[in-house]
């Protein structure tokens, strides 16, 4: 699995004393952390899915006789 897909998000601590206005501030910058950070780990996902799905297709037109167990996959 690529290193994107396993990276944890990094959102920012909470500072101990905030205003309102920057608890709103602080609010929008941690969903766009956790947005960013979500659209690449489903970006990574999607990456080694397609990678696997197109060696898989490789494999049963490379080895038709062997079938679908080729590379340990059943």
């Amino acid at each position: 699995m690529p290193a994107t897909a396993r990276a944890s998000c990094q959102i920012p601590p909470l500072p101990a004393e905030i205003t309102f206005p920057a608890l709103k501030a602080y609010a929008a910058t941690a969903a766009a952390e956790i947005l960013r950070c979500d659209i690449a780990r489903q970006l990574g996902v999607d990456t080694h899915d397609g990678e696997h799905s197109d060696e898989d297709a490789w494999r049963r037109t490379a080895y038709p006789d062997l079938g679908e167990s080729v590379g340990g996959r059943s």
